[in-house]
């Protein structure tokens, strides 16, 4: 069996990243935590929580609660852009926080699960991820994400 920990965060894909930005930090008064290229899926992101997490305690865990992630293509033809074209803006996928993600894909593999990535692949913040195919969720893209026990390497 899998266990999972939660939502982690749910990613948008916009049409005019830098008004989703401005209407999520100056309109809804989210803080951004950073931005990070991810360079792997040719994308930018911005990361989003809600102003009164306390982050003196550099807890990474309690500055995901209510996380939204921006998604801006770095270039042409990358997986965000294709989404944008295709689309349009919106939610791109729903992200969730697992404990053992090798474990899980193999789970979900043996299920039958149609899975984007057989292994996992870097994330952001040092986690690892792997995607699931929306052909078996019901049309929903799914991320699956395993935090590090490293603490971030960001500014947050």
């Amino acid at each position: 069996m899998i266990e999972i920990k939660g939502i982690n965060h749910i990613g948008l894909a916009s049409k005019d990243p830098a008004k989703t930005r401005w209407f999520l930090s100056e309109v809804l008064g989210l803080r951004l935590l950073g931005e990070e290229p991810v360079k792997e899926q040719k994308v930018t992101t911005s990361i989003f929580v809600s102003q009164n997490i306390d982050n003196s305690s550099n807890d990474h865990q309690a500055a995901k609660i209510g996380r939204l992630e921006v998604l801006e293509p770095m270039e042409p033809n990358s997986p965000i852009e294709n989404f944008l074209n295709k689309k349009g803006g919106g939610i791109h996928h729903l992200a969730l926080t697992v404990n053992d993600i090798q474990h899980t894909l193999d789970h979900l593999s043996s299920h039958g699960i149609q899975l984007i990535d057989k292994s996992p692949r870097s994330g952001v913040h040092n986690t690892k991820i792997a995607f699931v195919h929306p052909a078996s969720t019901g049309g929903i893209l799914i991320e699956l994400v395993q935090e590090s026990k490293l603490k971030p390497d960001v500014s947050i």
